[in-house]
């Protein structure tokens, strides 16, 4: 896949850095969630991460940077804005859940005007999923796509070139499009890691897969 498609994609994350705790229950009471800061978003303005795309299939090489430009207001929400020099996203978190929104999306003729999703939950166990709708219009035709994203890793240890990560988690998102009333898988989009207190450090994709070069929190 293009570079230009991948930022998009991803559905990448925003706010407050931390760390993420647990509570204890009262005895009889049901396990309460880990309590989450947001901290596998640290988007603070002025931040910079610099990423580098490789083509599986033919080793092309293409860096792109990502800057966080301020904030911007949604439906009266704060939203930090990341903007590279092909796409712009909007995220915030709240509570553990990572939103991210992205206005016209466009892929093999295909478009959408807006996009909202839950790209990351830091407060679930390895295993849970959630799933959004995305509806995309090529012309008269108009196709409901179902994402579903999956925790497949948590707590992990993971290097990205000479960079090492603790706290890592991983996300695949797959994707499925409603035919009649049926779903009809498309297979896997893309995985994505996420470091405490980074952010996106990796995203793995069928054709190629983009690692975090080096970044600068302000």
């Amino acid at each position: 896949m293009p570079y230009k498609y991948f930022w998009p994609l991803v559905i990448t994350g925003s706010l407050v850095l931390g760390a993420c705790k647990k509570e204890k229950s009262r005895e009889g009471d049901a396990p309460l969630p880990p309590v989450s800061t947001c901290g596998y978003a640290p988007y603070t303005d002025g931040s910079v991460y610099n990423y580098e795309n490789v083509n599986a299939q033919t080793s092309d090489t293409t860096r792109f940077t990502v800057t966080v430009t301020g904030d911007s207001l949604i439906s009266g929400i704060s939203y930090k804005k990341l903007a590279s020099d092909t796409a712009t996203t909007y995220n915030r978190c709240d509570n553990g859940s990572y939103y991210q929104m992205v206005k016209g999306i466009s892929f093999e003729g295909y478009t959408a005007d807006s996009v909202m999703s839950i790209y990351l939950k830091d407060n679930v166990a390895i295993g849970s999923s959630w799933t959004d709708t995305v509806v995309v219009r090529d012309g008269a035709d108009e196709q409901t796509v179902i994402l579903t994203y999956s925790i497949t890793q948590k707590g992990a240890t993971k290097r990205v070139y000479d960079l090492d990560f603790t706290d890592v988690i991983a996300v695949k998102l797959d994707a499925s499009v409603r035919i009649l009333g049926t779903p009809v898988s498309l297979g896997t989009l893309v995985t994505n890691y996420y470091a405490e207190g980074v952010g996106l450090i990796q995203a793995d994709q069928a054709q190629d897969t983009t690692r975090l070069r080096s970044y600068n929190i302000q």
